[in-house]
């Protein structure tokens, strides 16, 4: 008897040992210092987070978190304005996404066993679209109007993708992206070939489709006077159609706006949202206990302040307008994550039945070997893993800003200092059909 109860505390030794191990594991692949630079992000030292990223490159993020790694290294690039090392990391970021989704059946067997912290982190959907918005803006940046048309035409390809790889019922609300619609018209329109301005006139049509049907923003004041614009240099029907639906919106034809320079202000708005975990109690036959844990995103910023773009020339005058929201990518996040919502807690469920399938083996093979004493151990134990290993995975790119917001004054030739209300750009000098870009972040 003696020997019996001491082979069944080696066991349950064992047992609990294994628990320890795997328990521990699942908790070890949040990023260690990604904290730290959402912190500096938040804070506009983009130069610093750099540097510390440059210092922990190994082990900073750990093993599962390379992609998470890259996306804040190109980001905070991006917003340091080193716009050529931005790309040539969101460049390996799309290999490392697309190479993820050949995914290895040992981590792929340990998501179902322990939880999805356990794989490699492969990004939300709209992630990986924000990817191409990024690159094509630091292709803007650069002046290389081609090579960022490029990206931001290759929205809708990725966007097509995805929703490729989910049943119709499943399919994500973020189709299209409206945003990358309007930048796509912008720079065809600034190669102003007739051929370029046709396109540009399409590219606004179906972003006036997708504001209006998909998102949950206004059109944009800069896409009605674009597309009425060039509604009235293509085609008298077409312009009427957009007269109407624009009414008493004023604009300036191309024409005249060959006379001016336009200057675009980009602005990254607010944090983007975090996630937390919400997690359900089950109990389960035979007094054994687990949970469903999935995440959901809690905003960070509650509200964003309208900016005022405004642009003082050598005698003083100034022209400013309001910046306007073109693209909500906190709430592209929520929608985007509430929309597999039933997938992870899907995933959830059918992991604890197979937890406690296994338990119940083990305690069944315990019972019929030591008695029921040794096997109760087994309930104990077993419940702590479940409701222990039972988490959910939180990682997201935080470094994300919560809206991008834009901004466009159109100017006659000349030299200006430029303001996002009380902080200076600087002095631009424009010259007439110019079109330029300022890139910009702030917190609120």
């Amino acid at each position: 008897m003696i020997r019996t109860n001491l082979l069944a505390k080696k066991s349950l030794q064992h047992f609990f040992l294994i628990v320890c191990i795997l328990v521990f594991s699942s908790c070890a692949s949040s990023p260690m210092i990604q904290p730290q630079i959402n912190g500096l992000a938040t804070a506009g030292k983009f130069k610093y987070a750099l540097k510390v990223l440059q210092e922990n490159q190994k082990d900073s993020y750990g093993a599962n978190n390379h992609l998470l790694y890259l996306l804040d290294y190109g980001l905070m690039s991006h917003l340091a304005g080193r716009y050529e090392e931005s790309i040539k990391t969101f460049e390996e970021a799309k290999n490392v996404y697309d190479q993820l989704y050949t995914t290895s059946i040992s981590k792929e067997v340990a998501t179902w066993l322990i939880n999805d912290n356990m794989a490699p982190y492969r990004g939300e959907d709209f992630e990986r679209v924000m990817i191409n918005i990024f690159q094509s803006l630091n292709f803007v940046a650069l002046g290389n109007i081609e090579e960022a048309l490029v990206e931001a035409r290759d929205v809708d390809v990725k966007l097509s993708v995805i929703n490729r790889q989910y049943k119709p019922d499943q399919k994500n609300v973020y189709k299209e992206d409206a945003f990358a619609r309007l930048l796509m018209g912008i720079l065809y329109e600034q190669n102003g070939t007739g051929d370029d301005l046709n396109d540009a006139f399409i590219s606004y049509k179906k972003a006036v489709d997708i504001y209006e049907n998909d998102y949950h923003i206004e059109v944009p004041e800069i896409l009605k006077e674009n597309i009425l614009a060039l509604a009235e240099w293509m085609d008298q029907e077409e312009f009427q159609v957009y007269r109407r639906k624009f009414m008493n919106k004023s604009f300036l034809g191309l024409k005249d706006k060959e006379a001016k320079a336009e200057v675009y202000l980009i602005h990254y708005a607010g944090l983007s949202p975090i996630k937390h975990q919400i997690s359900i109690p089950i109990p389960l036959p035979g007094g054994y206990l687990s949970q469903l844990a999935f995440p959901v995103y809690d905003r960070r910023t509650e509200e964003i302040s309208v900016g005022y773009f405004k642009a003082v020339d050598l005698d003083q005058n100034s022209s400013f307008i309001s910046t306007e929201e073109v693209e909500d990518i906190g709430g592209i996040a929520i929608e985007n994550l509430n929309n597999r919502k039933a997938r992870v807690i899907a995933k959830a469920a059918i992991r604890s039945a197979g937890k406690y399938l296994i338990e119940q083996e083990t305690e069944e093979a315990l019972e019929r070997k030591y008695g029921d004493n040794s096997s109760n151990w087994v309930k104990y134990v077993g419940s702590l893993y479940n409701i222990v290993s039972e988490q959910a995975d939180l990682r997201s790119w935080q470094t994300l800003p919560d809206q991008i917001r834009m901004a466009r004054l159109i100017l006659d030739p000349g030299q200006y200092e430029l303001f996002l209300n009380e902080h200076s750009f600087g002095s631009i000098s424009v010259i007439a059909g110019e079109k330029k870009f300022i890139l910009f972040r702030t917190v609120q």
